[in-house]
């Protein structure tokens, strides 16, 4: 029997932000410094992308960056800070000038909203935000933001938060193949769900490997080929936050970042040398320096 030919969904960095347009929403995929798609916010910046939500449990620098840059006019987040150094300074600047709206969700708000969009369902019942602000507080979304009714088996109270179907999930992954099956080691997040949820799929990956090395270690791949429409293979793209197995977190550049955005100079001076003044993602590693990244790299079978 004769198997089928395997597509090559591979497409470059460029390629795959020039998908997305003005006023999209995206699920943001990894879990605070492991696996955030920061060269995916960097190439929206550089194409001047705007009003896109991002929908994610929280983040750090890659909404820093997407709200500074104002690519971003909206995120749906259950927290944002750059963890062990302080607030998220772009964000509570855009928030105070007007430019970026934030709707509050918990952590698990956000996971069951993505799990809603992945199962088809417009809505997810939950408990935990009962009882607290966030039931009660809403920004653009006002009384759409969630429902409190009465459970129709129970009569009991219950929270209903709307399920999300973005129109791209951008995931990053330490390895795919070349049809899209994708493995994810370490902490996964809410990456799963988020991955089904969205219209388009993109992932980006630390490395590309054989289809044979698949079927090796199938438990690994999270997310199957089915769901993924095009993939980017490009190294160091959570840098410089980490990718676990992969390299660890640049701590002296989080902490030029964060003292940087402290001013909205010192954030301009970041986006001028680092992301505007490179012309790809390659152009960043360059001047970020390979000496550098390599001394990043982590040491098996530790993990970073």
């Amino acid at each position: 029997m004769t198997e089928a030919e395997i597509e090559d969904k591979r497409i470059t960095l460029e390629e795959a932000v020039k998908l997305v347009s003005d006023g999209d929403g995206l699920f943001w995929g990894g879990f605070g410094y492991q696996r955030p798609p920061i060269a995916f916010a960097h190439e929206l910046v550089r194409q001047k992308k705007r009003n896109l939500t991002i929908y994610t449990c929280g983040s750090e620098v890659d909404l820093e960056i997407m709200a500074g840059a104002g690519v971003a006019s909206r995120f749906e987040i259950a927290f944002s800070a750059i963890e062990a150094l302080g607030l998220s300074n772009n964000i509570r600047r855009r928030v105070s000038e007007g430019a970026l709206q934030v709707e509050d969700y918990t952590n698990l708000a956000m996971a069951m909203r993505f799990l809603g969009g992945a199962l088809n369902v417009p809505f997810m019942p939950i408990r935990s935000m009962m009882g607290t602000d966030m039931v009660n507080l809403a920004r653009y979304r006002g009384e759409n933001k969630l429902k409190v009714i009465d459970c129709p088996f129970t009569g009991q109270k219950i929270c209903l938060v709307p399920s999300l179907q973005p129109e791209f999930s951008i995931v990053h992954v330490q390895r795919v193949d070349k049809s899209g099956n994708a493995q994810i080691d370490g902490i996964v997040g809410e990456d799963i769900e988020g991955s089904r949820c969205g219209k388009k799929l993109i992932i980006l990956a630390e490395e590309l490997i054989d289809e044979t090395e698949i079927r090796t270690h199938p438990d690994q791949t999270k997310i199957p080929a089915t769901y993924v429409d095009h993939i980017v293979v490009l190294p160091y793209i959570a840098h410089p936050m980490m990718c676990h197995d992969y390299y660890d977190y640049d701590l002296e550049h989080l902490m030029m970042f964060h003292k940087l955005t402290k001013t909205e100079e010192g954030w301009r001076e970041y986006l001028d040398n680092h992301i505007l003044g490179v012309e790809d993602h390659f152009g960043y590693l360059d001047l970020v320096g390979w000496e550098r990244l390599n001394k990043l790299r982590a040491t098996r079978p530790w993990g970073y």
